[in-house]
């Protein structure tokens, strides 16, 4: 009974999920995943739609509310687009706390270094999965337009997820150093045998 009553919630939660993310990109106004503005038809991309008719495609353009409100640009009030803010200063903050909050934990409370590397190499893990699944979601939006009516910026996690993955590999690399060091010098003894 339970069985049966788990795989009812999560096939609900799948559905549930589905329907929310491809519903989303049917109302949203003025959210051009290339950043087109005011894209005629037939459209740069094959996401092009027209509810209102138009002829430019609804992503790139403002609401039909907002179309009334839209102020003429000269050369002095142009804002330029600014990259996105990620995360770098804070991530590299919050890894630095946990990797030496961790070891005064570990000392403190007698975990064995084994179980205290697992939890690394768990979170390194993590954070690589992370990072080369919306890596291959990006892909896969610009070679194949699958994904494209989610909307979420993959690019920015792509981001954060690669930056926590590389501050873990440097963690990792630190811990490893000797058998780094020790693969360039030279032995009596030849371990590896061809």
């Amino acid at each position: 009974m339970i069985k049966r009553f788990t795989k009812y919630i999560t096939l609900s939660t799948i559905i549930f999920i589905l329907i929310a993310f491809s519903s989303i990109s049917i109302y949203a106004w003025d959210n051009c995943p290339y950043g087109l503005e005011d894209d005629p038809y037939p459209g740069e991309c094959k996401r092009y739609i027209d509810t209102d008719g138009d002829g430019i495609c609804d992503l790139s353009q403002p609401a039909p509310e907002d179309r009334g409100t839209s102020i003429f640009f000269n050369e002095k009030n142009i804002e330029r687009k600014s990259l996105p803010d990620y995360n770098f200063l804070e991530i590299f903050l919050v890894s630095l706390s946990i990797y030496f909050g961790g070891n005064f934990l570990a000392r403190k409370l007698e975990i064995s270094l084994c179980k205290e590397k697992k939890f690394w190499n768990v979170f390194l893990l993590i954070s690589f999965i992370g990072s080369a699944g919306t890596g291959m979601i990006l892909v896969f939006i610009r070679d194949f337009d699958w994904f494209r009516s989610i909307n979420f910026n993959f690019l920015f996690w792509h981001v954060e997820f690669s930056i926590v993955m590389a501050l873990l590999g440097v963690f990792h690399a630190l811990w490893h150093l000797k058998y780094y060091l020790s693969i360039f010098k030279k032995k009596k003894n030849n371990i590896c045998k061809s």
